[in-house]
């Protein structure tokens, strides 16, 4: 699962820089200038990139899981909370890999102690968001069959996770 993650994301990357690049290419003009607070060097997609692609896992879901009128009116909820933990995920994870990849160009170790702390945070954080996807998820679950409840646990534990070690 966190191939097809880093590989999704990689090529939603490459098919955006490839895409940005062409329309400069093809009109000629100057990159535009980034207001100052996104002048960082973003190495990653951006948060409207994430959010789409994180609509766009549940999109899927709800196609797969085929909801009644009745199951339909327990979805939003659901997808709202799904949508807060999927972009929280790959936004932890992308932040992570920034802060790695930094370290590495300065040749820093980083503190053992501090590591564990932002671990610490990450996990609470983690945790508050967990408590929130199955809290919406309950009603929806209470009404779904067996291969239904199946799919969306099978979703729910796989598409956002990303390997902490």
């Amino acid at each position: 699962m966190k191939k097809k993650i880093i590989i999704g994301l990689s090529s939603l990357a490459l098919i955006c820089a490839a895409s940005i690049n062409g329309a400069f290419a093809e009109t000629g003009d100057a990159k535009p200038p980034q207001p100052k607070a996104a002048q960082t060097d973003q190495t990653g997609p951006s948060d409207n990139q994430i959010a789409n692609d994180v609509d766009a896992r549940i999109a899927w879901l709800k196609a797969e899981l085929r909801l009644t009128p009745d199951q339909e009116k327990n979805w939003p909820s659901l997808q709202t909370a799904l949508h807060d933990y999927g972009v929280g995920q790959l936004k932890t994870f992308m932040a992570g890999r920034s802060a790695s990849e930094s370290r590495r160009d300065r040749e820093e170790r980083p503190n053992d102690l501090a590591l564990m702390r932002d671990e610490a945070t990450q996990l609470t954080l983690r945790d508050v968001s967990l408590q929130r996807l199955a809290d919406a998820a309950e009603p929806l679950y209470g009404g779904l069959d067996s291969h239904q409840k199946h799919r969306l646990i099978q979703f729910m534990r796989t598409e956002f996770e990303i390997d902490r070690h």
